[in-house]
C-alpha cells in the first residue's frame, strides 16, 4: 500500500550511519550490519533522514516494513531491498523482533570511481534514484543474494589480506544482480526538484573538484542561480556549494594519504592546489592535523 506526502526536506537529518555523525578523521568507505542489531536501539524505527555522501541499500529478509522515501510511504514484507542513492530523504519502521535483513552502506567514492563508471551496465537504474525490489518472485535471484549479502558479512568482519577489493568485487555482483531485477520491471520511486538537483551537483562536483571552480560554474551548468543551487544543497545535505567541494578535496586528499605512498605535495597538486603548504593548512582546518600527521596515526593505527 503506497501514501502519499508532499515532499518536505526541511530539518530533515543527515548522517554518515543512522545517528552517527561523519568521521573527517576516519572515513569509511563501506559497512555492513544486520537490520536487528540497529534497529532494535531505536524501537526498530529508523527516523526520516538522509546520508549526503553515503549509498545504501536495506535488504529485508524476512518481515514486515513501512519505508519513506522522498515524500512516500510504503509498506512492503520480505524478502526486498531497497536502494538509497546519496541524499535520498528515507525512515523505516521493521515488524519488532521479527525483522531479519542487512543494511550495506558505502561510500559514494566507491561508486563514482573512474573503472565502477566504465563497466557498470546500470547508473541509470540504480545510482539516480531510489528502487524498491520486491523479491518474493524470483527464487533463483533470492538465493544468490542471500548467499552474497552472507559473503559480504563475513568479509566485512574479518581482516583477511585483499578484504577492500574481495568486498568491492562482490558488492559489484550484487549491484548487477539487482540493475538486472530493476531492468525487468520495477519502477523507480519518484525524485523532487532539490533531490534532482543536488544529484546532479554531485556528479558535476566528481568531475570537476579538482578545478576549484566557484558556485557560478556548477549553476550555469544546471541552469540556475547560485542561491537556487546552494538552497537544493542546504534541503538535501545541510551544508553549501563551497562546503561541499572542499568535503570532497578532503575526502580525496584522506583517501590518497591512506592508500598511497605518494608525497603530501603530489597529493597537493594532484588535488589542484598550487601550493603545498595552502593545501596543508586546507587539510588541517577540514580535517583536524597536518596530512603528515594524519597518515603517521593511520599508519599506526
Amino acid at each position: 500500500m503506497l501514501y502519499r506526502h508532499p515532499a518536505d526536506t526541511a530539518g530533515i537529518s543527515t548522517y554518515a550511519l543512522y545517528k552517527e555523525e561523519p568521521s573527517r578523521q576516519d572515513p569509511e568507505f563501506f559497512h555492513i550490519e544486520d537490520i536487528k542489531s540497529r534497529a532494535r536501539l531505536f524501537d526498530w524505527t529508523i527516523n526520516v533522514h538522509s546520508h549526503p555522501q553515503m549509498y545504501q541499500l536495506v535488504y529485508v529478509r524476512q518481515g514486515q516494513v513501512r519505508v519513506h522515501l522522498n515524500g512516500q510511504e510504503l509498506e512492503l514484507s520480505g524478502p526486498c531491498l531497497f536502494t538509497l542513492p546519496p541524499g535520498v530523504v528515507h525512515g523505516f519502521a521493521f515488524e519488532r523482533d521479527i525483522t531479519l535483513g542487512y543494511v550495506i552502506t558505502l561510500s559514494r567514492l566507491l561508486l563514482l570511481d573512474e573503472r565502477f563508471q566504465r563497466s557498470f551496465p546500470f547508473h541509470n537504474e540504480l545510482m539516480q534514484s531510489a528502487q524498491v525490489i520486491p523479491l518474493g518472485n524470483h527464487p533463483n535471484d533470492l538465493t544468490f543474494i542471500n548467499q552474497l549479502t552472507e559473503e559480504l558479512t563475513r568479509e566485512y568482519q574479518n581482516n583477511a589480506t585483499g578484504k577492500q577489493p574481495l568486498f568491492e568485487w562482490l558488492m559489484y555482483s550484487l549491484l548487477i544482480k539487482m540493475g538486472r531485477l530493476v531492468n525487468a520491471g520495477s519502477q523507480p520511486a519518484t525524485e523532487d526538484r532539490y533531490a534532482t538537483r543536488y544529484r546532479k551537483l554531485c556528479e558535476l562536483i566528481e568531475q570537476h573538484y579538482r578545478e576549484h571552480h566557484p558556485c557560478q560554474f556548477y549553476a550555469d551548468i544546471l541552469c540556475t542561480t547560485p542561491i537556487g543551487l546552494n538552497r537544493a544543497c542546504h534541503a538535501m545535505a545541510g551544508k553549501s556549494v563551497g562546503e561541499l567541494l572542499q568535503d570532497r578535496l578532503a575526502l580525496e586528499a584522506q583517501r590518497m594519504l591512506i592508500y598511497s605512498t605518494v608525497p603530501v605535495a603530489v597529493i597537493a597538486y594532484d588535488l589542484g592546489f598550487s601550493d603545498p603548504a595552502y593545501f596543508s593548512r586546507f587539510f588541517k582546518r577540514r580535517v583536524g592535523s597536518s596530512p603528515t600527521t594524519f597518515r603517521e596515526h593511520r599508519d599506526q593505527g
